[in-house]
Order: structure tokens, then C-alpha cells, then sequence
């Protein structure tokens, strides 16, 4: 069982290999694209849904089936394909994963370390997390794995991220990506970190070159496990 996940940046595009994308995803992910107001967040709706396009024909030669919204907002395949996905992005770092186990994937640029931030979001369990997040200044490794591990149950932020703590957690792996100044956390369903770390197939990405496809060599690249807590 392969777990693929995909990396892209999206301000790398520039206007026509944009709309030569833009126009291969549903007319639906189009006009919710256009609502946006920023530029940024226009470009990375629209290259995380073709990101999961690019992951489904490498998988499949069937159509991708409908992409529908739960009732507490994670979107999943309509009807059971057998598949699961899910996607982020942080400014233009844009993630998609792929996975024939319920998964949550998020993706975060350093967050500043604020003890006010961190008491909101610890769990009782994460205190002994304070020095180590402060000496690194960072929150982004915490704030990645709650928020794949909620992603992946399809519960979001209506469960208190001080509820969800991720150092008894078995199923969460965290990478780092230097180059890019982001940490990404996977969750899927009933495999350990160690597993998971096995299993996980990542990419970086870039648009093939008069197409609206992606092109990149599989390998785990500039990621880097986090241990995390350390």
C-alpha cells in the first residue's frame, strides 16, 4: 500500500500556465477559485484540485469521480472508489495526498512561538513540548499534526485542538521541508508513524511544459523527518 503525496508552488505558475490549468479542473473548483479576492489564495485553490487530478490518473484510467464536501466540511470522492484524499496549502506551498486509507495531510510555514497560542492549542499532554517549540521558535510542527489528525477524521476544527494531542498519538508523521521553510504532518488511518514513513511516496511537482499536467521524480528529496518533540 503506497500513500502519494505531492508538493507544488503555485507562484511559481506564471499567467498562462495558470488558465492552461485552470482550465482543466470542473467548472465548480473555477468559480469557487474566482470568488477569492487574493491572488495567492485563487492559484492554490485552483493547483491543490489539479494536483489531485494528477495523483488520480496515475492511479486509475477511469474518470475521478465528483469531489462533494461532508457535513463537516472535509472533502472526499463521491460514492466509495476505494480512494481518499486530502490537500493544503500554506500561501503558495500547496500539498495533495492520495491514500486507500482515510488520510489528513497540512502543510504550515513557521508559526512564532507565543506562549498564549501554545496554551490554546496544547493538550495536557503537550506541555513538556513548551521548551522545545520556544528554543526553535516555531509552533508549526505542533499545529501540522493536530491539524492532519483532525482533517483525516473529517471532525475539523469543531473538536478543540486541546483535545487533540499528538504526542500519544501513533498515526502522525511530520516532515520538514527547508527549502521551502514548511513542515507538513500525515495522518492515515491505522498506520503507525513508522509505517507511514515507509509507505509514503512524496514529490515535488512542476507543471509539464505546454500541458495542464505535473511532471517530478518520485523521492523523498529535501524532506526531512521530524522528530517530533525533540
Amino acid at each position: 500500500m503506497t500513500i502519494e503525496l505531492v508538493v507544488a508552488r503555485s507562484d511559481l505558475l506564471d499567467g498562462t500556465t495558470f488558465e492552461r490549468i485552470r482550465a482543466g479542473v470542473p467548472a465548480a473548483r473555477r468559480r469557487r477559485s474566482d470568488a477569492y479576492h487574493r491572488q495567492t489564495d485563487r492559484y492554490a485553490s485552483v493547483v491543490a484540485f489539479s494536483l489531485l487530478q494528477h495523483l488520480w490518473r496515475e492511479r486509475s484510467s477511469g474518470p475521478m469521480p465528483d469531489v462533494v464536501v461532508g457535513e463537516l466540511g472535509k472533502p472526499r470522492f463521491d460514492g466509495s472508489p476505494g480512494w481518499h484524499f486530502n490537500w493544503s496549502h500554506d500561501a503558495s506551498v500547496c500539498v495533495c495526498v492520495l491514500s486507500p486509507v482515510p488520510v489528513g495531510v497540512d502543510v504550515q510555514s513557521r508559526v512564532p512561538f507565543h506562549d498564549g497560542l501554545f496554551d490554546r492549542i496544547a493538550a495536557p499532554g503537550e506541555r513538556g513540548l513548551r521548551d522545545p517549540l520556544l528554543r526553535a521558535d516555531d509552533l508549526s510542527p505542533l499545529w501540522t499534526r493536530k491539524e492532519a489528525l483532525v482533517k483525516r477524521t473529517g471532525r475539523g476544527l469543531t473538536t478543540p485542538l486541546q483535545q487533540v494531542d499528538t504526542v500519544s498519538a501513533p498515526d502522525v508523521l511530520t516532515l520538514s521541508d527547508d527549502a521551502l521553510g514548511v513542515r507538513i504532518s500525515v495522518s492515515a488511518e491505522g498506520l503507525s508513524e513508522h509505517d507511514l514513513f515507509s509507505r509514503l511516496r512524496p514529490r515535488r511537482v512542476e507543471p509539464a511544459p505546454g500541458s495542464a499536467s505535473w511532471v517530478g521524480e518520485p523521492g523523498r528529496g529535501a524532506l526531512r523527518r521530524v522528530d517530533f518533540g525533540a
